[in-house]
């Protein structure tokens, strides 16, 4: 493992832990569990946090161990999975998405939004080899059962609105 992918795979294990200790407190605020065991609007955020920050810190040990193994065997050294540019398109194209689905919240409903996002995304992320008719279509499929699928867990099942 190249050392400059360590340093970012340790600079983004470091922001999402310090996401999650920021969050930690507004989380644990609500509450989780009722008196008779039932779940509440805060057990899914109290959920997040902790297996955030705990596969931050599985993801980091990896990467060290992985950095630490590789350091001088050259024959155990990875090559690069993608180009700089390819990097810089599709993480660009993501982020621009994700500003635009944050702006797109308010206006819009939760479910059309979030399936036209999660599609597009999907979409982005896909490998050239699955954007067929066949692969689109279980990207559509996906985007519609699962953005659907959180919609009414949160509404119905947490009773926590999402227009």
């Amino acid at each position: 493992m190249p050392t400059l992918h360590l340093i970012a795979s340790l600079g983004v294990s470091a922001f999402l832990l310090g996401l999650s200790v920021v969050l930690a407190g507004p989380a644990f605020d609500l509450t989780g569990f009722g008196p008779r065991g039932g779940l509440h609007a805060g057990a899914l955020p109290q959920f997040v946090v902790v297996v955030v920050a705990v596969l931050a810190v599985i993801s980091a040990v990896s990467d060290l161990r992985r950095w630490w193994v590789t350091r001088t065997d050259a024959s155990q050294q990875e090559e690069a999975f993608a180009s700089p540019d390819q990097v810089l398109k599709v993480g660009g194209g993501v982020l621009a998405l994700l500003a635009l689905y944050v702006f797109a919240w308010r206006p819009l409903p939760f479910p059309v939004i979030t399936i036209v996002f999660v599609a597009l995304v999907s979409w982005i992320v896909a490998p050239p080899s699955a954007r067929t008719p066949r692969g689109l279509t279980i990207i559509a499929l996906t985007s519609v059962l699962f953005s659907l699928g959180v919609w009414l867990v949160f509404t119905y099942i947490l009773k926590v609105p999402l227009r």
